[in-house]
């Protein structure tokens, strides 16, 4: 009886592993940059949540509730398309803020496995992140930490909406932002002073 609950565990394991190797798998992605102006500086530039204009990919903000829990922004893109996000925190005492994607737009409309799949503007499920602000030796330190997952929740994704899709659009999104951030206090700065981290 011991042989066959051990051999009915370690197919339950290996099913599971299988499955999971198939399957989404949430990533996190953490971009940093030091600027060499004060945090208060650059918290002054970020901390309206209703004003992404520091951003090159961000050609308009709209926004409902100022920097509120709950407020609802829509973001229109320099490239076509829009972007809904909701702040589910705002705390300028530790400068920062966070909030989640909650409506995107389509980029394009693709076959996959015999269905439609709509591709969004962002190739990404259940994103949040978090920005923040930190003073370090009279310098400025900003971390941008988004937490997602590839566009396409089911096994065997298309490549528009796979893991490295996922990775290689939310890294242009913290890197052009941080980037540009950089380059209102240092005029050389450019992509190449950011730092990007990803586990999953």
């Amino acid at each position: 009886m011991k042989k066959i609950s051990l051999f009915v565990s370690l197919v339950l394991v290996l099913f599971s592993s299988m499955t999971m190797a198939h399957g989404p798998v949430r990533g996190k992605m953490t971009a940093s940059v030091t600027i060499d102006a004060p945090a208060l500086d650059v918290w002054d530039v970020i901390s309206n949540y209703g004003d992404m204009s520091w951003h090159p990919a961000i050609s308009n903000t709209t926004v409902d509730n100022g920097n509120n829990k709950g407020s609802v922004r829509v973001l229109t893109l320099a490239g076509g398309g829009t972007i809904t996000e909701e702040l589910k925190k705002h705390d300028s005492g530790k400068m920062s803020y966070k909030y989640k994607i909650t409506e995107m737009s389509a980029a394009q409309t693709i076959q996959h496995a015999g269905q439609e799949e709509i591709v969004p503007v962002l190739p990404v499920e259940n994103y949040q992140a978090t920005l923040t602000v930190k003073e370090k030796a009279g310098k400025s330190v900003v971390t941008w930490v988004a937490t997602y997952y590839r566009g396409y929740l089911n096994n065997e994704p298309p490549v528009e909406l796979n893991e490295a899709a996922a990775d290689a659009a939310v890294t242009a999104v913290l890197t052009d932002g941080l980037s540009s951030l950089l380059q209102k206090f240092e005029a050389n700065g450019d992509a190449s002073a950011v730092t990007i981290k990803i586990k999953r």
